[in-house]
């Protein structure tokens, strides 16, 4: 089969965007890496790609369950390897993206859940891409996605599913709804959104430089045609 193209970076860099370019390009269907876009129920706070951004590529792994079932990182594995076997089966490539580093590992890697010895062997013929930019730029597009998705309704997403979903757990874990949890005012819980989403992408800067063997690409906002034309000249050589 095809290397499997596995494109990584922080929140709010510009991954969805990349990944449907590219596969348009290499006929390629994508995987989503993302956990909370699993979720049937979180649309605006979750990012994931709307329709019209999805571009007409097929997107796997994205509304998969509700709210209120437990979905982790070994339900995610089972079914992102099932979906693997499918698409090459079928002759396409896959670009799997996304920002939750663990879920990525769990599915590309010979991950053991009982098991925190020695390094993961990778399984699949992969080719990772990264995405980075200067911290005070993508700080501030995480400041300002943040407003984008309060000013697109997600003060009402998030009540709507307190009303309905008070034990779900990723509601009171993920960053974006978690914070409408704490009893805080609503310019508090905007600004610790803003707060924890910037220290996650710490995290996740953290997490890939560690786990993943991966080629970095600096991103070209004025032009981000730049940047795709880039990884592309980049994974037709190493393919």
């Amino acid at each position: 089969m095809n290397k499997i193209i596995v494109i990584v970076g922080p929140t709010g860099i510009g991954k969805t965007k990349l990944s449907v370019e590219l596969a348009k390009r290499i006929d390629a269907e994508i995987i989503n890496g993302d956990s909370v876009s699993i979720y049937k129920e979180l649309n605006i706070g979750s990012a994931k790609p709307s329709i019209d951004e999805m571009n007409g590529v097929v997107h796997h792994l994205i509304d998969v369950c509700s709210i209120d079932n437990d979905y982790n990182v070994y339900d995610y594995q089972k079914d992102g390897r099932e979906i693997i076997k499918d698409i090459s089966d079928r002759n396409k490539n896959i670009i799997i993206v996304g920002g939750t580093g663990l879920y990525i590992k769990a599915l590309l890697y010979d991950y053991k859940f009982n098991d925190d010895t020695g390094k993961d062997k990778l399984l699949y013929p992969s080719i990772f891409i990264g995405l980075d930019t200067d911290r005070d730029i993508l700080y501030d597009r995480i400041n300002n996605r943040v407003d984008t998705m309060i000013n697109n309704g997600l003060i009402d997403e998030v009540n709507n599913l307190k009303s309905h979903y008070k034990t779900s757990r990723v509601l009171n874990s993920a960053i974006g709804y978690k914070e409408f949890n704490m009893n805080l005012d609503i310019d508090d819980a905007i600004e610790l959104i803003k707060k924890n989403s910037r220290h996650y992408a710490k995290r996740q800067y953290t997490f890939f430089k560690h786990q993943f063997d991966i080629n970095w690409f600096r991103v070209d906002f004025n032009n981000f045609n730049n940047t795709i034309d880039e990884v592309y000249e980049y994974i037709k050589k190493e393919s």
